[in-house]
């Protein structure tokens, strides 16, 4: 639903929230196929690269929501410019080059922040601050965008966001150029949510931090961090997990897993003797492998560029008893 707001002369239709949805959602798919066909292009290269090549798709998206967004770009996106709106500043003009840079970074700047790996050895030597530092990025990147939502849906009546109220910027139907425009304020209610929102997420850290104190997660940071040195692995992850499947009888059997998933920096998903080097790292580390079932090593190789990703693995499982007795402690270059 689009809401009008008059001023000396013609009416500023502000943009409705589904017709603000499916401008992003075209420009999106417009990023994606650039970055479809980066991947085709640089493929070994980005997927070399790990998660920093994520700031390759950013500084696409940025440069083109910044640029199209501005007064260069007369405050429209190619979809926008489809679905006829615009952005525009309070007085109906295009916004200046940098606020427009501002209002692409603070939409999604927090959320690559959560997506790149922290690796702070300078915060604790246990692993357990660079969990804590991940955790509070997480919390404000999960934190803002569902205050974007929240606002975005919610604030009828001017339809501006977060990224909007940084840079006081509005979104509205495209209009002749005449007059000087005059907007409503938000209500001073969606501010107070929207902190709310932010202090709820921001407790996030603190949960974390008491979950690391746990037994089984503790043992899962040294586990990872050994990992982490080894040849080819850039990003590690180490989880427990839980299955329910059915057996017979119509019962349920629980099968108990310890799981290691690696992206590594060269196609060697299909090497088995590195998997199984893997999996014995977590044999021997893992002082709870008695409650396991099962030992899973998962190999990734590709690319994630943010606006596009592309990737192969192969999964590999083996019984706790197969891996127990030997010692290696590092698997083969």
């Amino acid at each position: 639903m689009d809401t009008s707001v008059t001023e000396g002369g013609r009416d500023l239709v502000i943009a409705g929230f589904w017709r603000r949805l499916g401008a992003f959602v075209i420009d999106i798919l417009i990023l994606g196929a650039i970055g479809l066909t980066l991947g085709a292009l640089c493929f070994d290269p980005l997927a070399r690269m790990g998660a920093p090549a994520q700031l390759i798709g950013f500084a696409i998206s940025l440069t083109y929501f910044g640029v199209f967004n501005s007064r260069l770009g007369n405050g429209q996106t190619l979809a926008n410019r489809w679905l006829g709106i615009r952005v525009v500043n309070a007085q109906g003009q295009p916004l200046s080059l940098p606020r427009a840079l501002l209002r692409y970074a603070v939409l999604d700047g927090l959320v690559l922040l959560n997506l790149l790996p922290i690796q702070s050895e300078w915060v604790q030597p246990s692993g357990v601050g660079d969990l804590i530092v991940q955790a509070l990025l997480s919390a404000l990147a999960l934190g803002s965008s569902f205050v974007i939502v929240y606002l975005a849906i919610f604030n009828r009546r001017t339809r501006q966001s977060l990224h909007d109220l940084v840079v006081g910027s509005y979104v509205v139907r495209t209009q002749p150029e005449t007059g000087e425009a005059h907007f409503a304020q938000v209500w001073r209610g969606h501010i107070v949510v929207s902190a709310l929102i932010a202090l709820l997420f921001l407790g996030t850290p603190f949960v974390v931090k008491r979950l690391t104190q746990s037994d089984l997660c503790a043992g899962l940071l040294p586990l990872q961090q050994t990992l982490q040195a080894q040849p080819h692995a850039m990003d590690v992850q180490v989880m427990r997990g839980t299955l329910f499947v059915a057996s017979a009888g119509n019962g349920s059997a629980t099968i108990h897993s310890l799981t290691a998933q690696l992206r590594v920096n060269t196609p060697m998903i299909h090497d088995a003797g590195y998997a199984r080097g893997i999996a014995r790292i977590l044999a021997k580390g893992d002082p709870h492998l008695g409650q396991e079932d099962t030992v899973r090593v998962v190999l990734i190789y590709g690319y994630n560029i943010g606006i596009a990703s592309w990737s192969t693995k192969q999964t590999y499982s083996y019984k706790p008893k197969e891996l127990l007795g030997v010692r290696d402690g590092v698997v083969g270059a």
